[in-house]
């Protein structure tokens, strides 16, 4: 499908030539043009935040009231395995969903009818769906046989990293085509199913297993793509793609499935490094300390970095596909000022967020570490790096936009160095309040690399391309 063409530069405005108008007062209507359409833009995108919040309300009750519930029904040994467990298993899922998912959001066909390039589109998400799950079974194997687990467990685990490809594909269909309410609905299936079930399963069996945790939250994912799709709809869609098959896909779909893998690998590769971050320290924190200490800190970093997250996010959400598609239609000006808004909405959100995190670390520390000595700045500090991740999420939309996802990439690369270093060096001197400091600092050091990037790649004379074309189907 072919967007919209332009030849014009990154600008705000481009002046029409006439000498009907005076300068000063076309000045004075391009000003009020200028103020009226962020007006618009800032409610739309509250609009969309708000619908977004929605659908991390039940979503992020159950996120944060996990983490205790959890912990007294696993022990925080077994929690502490299950935190080193889920971000080994995430990573090659964040990976083979990364790169479709930024490829639907950066790409996805406008709403309109009657659009050629729509059903090759759909039909290259669905074939690079399908292969992206096999490609992740196969690289799950290796992985699976280094962690020694009995061949039940590697049957859940693939179940449950392909459910979670499936389901983080769909979602972000669901997204570019601007559908928040349905987004919503989803997550809070997900949310309520995968608290409760593995709880429901853990208590029914008498046994604190982590291939019941494993297989509960795969229901959690299955829940709403079965509640999702109408079983008519199926049987009927795959007769009419049934001489098309998933993998095997016609000669359009194949360029836009390839335009797609160009575009997203290195942000595949991008989600499968952010997956794996958190996992630095927590190994760190469990070899010098122990499964118990790394438990606690998995649970202070989950409660930290969600809570702000609730509320964060869903600006993150509604801002992503807004950019993109004021970028595809040639509107550059929207597409900076809803990235500019969506910025300071986060930062002012977290104000109120990072004082509650300082006013109730010490209970909330104390609950879960049990130890009333532990560092009352722990929460906080979480709470900081967690804004700056979240802040890094929306800086770095530039890059995504001039599709210089090998800078990002780059500049993950850079913070996994500076973790694990800093970590290695500073983990066995001076505790878990090392790891703390760390994460906030490699926060800060992507921040400062790709906003350096954007802004050269910006000044640069020539660089920044017309609007993008997605190849239709022929």
């Amino acid at each position: 499908m072919t967007a919209p063409q332009s030849s014009l530069p990154l600008q705000d405005s481009v002046r029409p030539v006439t000498a009907a108008r005076p300068g000063w007062l076309y000045e004075s209507v391009a000003r009020r043009r200028s103020i009226a359409a962020g007006n618009a833009s800032c409610h739309e995108l509250l609009h969309d935040s708000f619908a977004y919040l929605a659908s991390k309300i039940i979503p992020g009750f159950f996120a944060l009231v996990s983490v205790p519930v959890f912990v007294r029904v696993l022990g925080i040994e077994e929690y502490g395995r299950l935190s080193l467990l889920l971000p080994v298993l995430m990573a090659p899922a964040a990976a083979g969903a990364g790169w479709l998912q930024q490829g639907i959001l950066r790409f996805h066909p406008p709403a309109r009818a009657q659009d050629p390039g729509a059903p090759g589109f759909y039909q290259a998400v669905r074939g690079g769906t399908a292969w992206a799950v096999l490609g992740l079974a196969l690289l799950l194997v290796p992985v699976l046989r280094i962690l020694h687990y009995p061949a039940v467990f590697w049957l859940i685990a693939e179940l449950y990293c392909a459910l979670q490809l499936i389901y983080s594909v769909r979602l972000s269909g669901l997204q570019a085509r601007l559908l928040p309410r349905q987004v919503a609905v989803s997550e809070m299936l997900r949310a309520g199913a995968g608290f409760m079930l593995p709880l429901a399963l853990i208590l029914l069996t008498g046994k604190k297993s982590l291939a019941l945790m494993l297989a509960g939250l795969a229901c959690g994912y299955a829940l709403p793509l079965a509640i999702g799709h109408d079983p008519r709809r199926v049987i009927a869609g795959y007769g009419r793609r049934r001489g098309q098959g998933l993998l095997l896909l016609q000669a359009g779909a194949k360029k836009i499935l390839a335009q797609l893998w160009r575009f997203g690998w290195a942000v595949g590769a991008w989600l499968m490094l952010c997956q794996a971050l958190p996992l630095i320290g927590r190994s760190m924190i469990e070899r010098y300390a122990g499964y118990a200490q790394a438990g606690v800190y998995a649970s202070l970093y989950e409660l930290a970095v969600r809570a702000f997250s609730f509320f964060a996010f869903p600006v993150t959400l509604a801002a992503h596909p807004r950019i993109m598609r004021s970028w595809n239609l040639g509107d550059y000006a929207g597409a900076r000022r809803t990235l500019a808004q969506a910025i300071w909405m986060q930062a002012l959100l977290f104000i109120p967020v990072e004082a509650a995190g300082i006013a109730f670390a010490r209970p909330l520390t104390t609950l879960i570490s049990g130890d009333a000595a532990a560092s009352r700045w722990l929460l906080p500090l979480l709470m900081l790096g967690g804004f700056l991740w979240q802040t890094a999420l929306l800086a770095h939309k530039p890059l995504e936009i001039l599709e210089r996802t090998r800078t990002m990439l780059a500049g993950m690369l850079a913070v996994i160095v500076c973790e694990f270093l800093g970590n290695y060096l500073l983990v066995p001197r001076f505790g878990m309040i090392a790891a703390v400091y760390v994460f906030v600092l490699g926060a800060l050091v992507y921040l400062a690399l790709v906003s350096a990037c954007a802004q050269l790649l910006q000044d640069r004379p020539g660089c920044l391309p017309a609007s993008p074309a997605m190849e239709t189907s022929g």
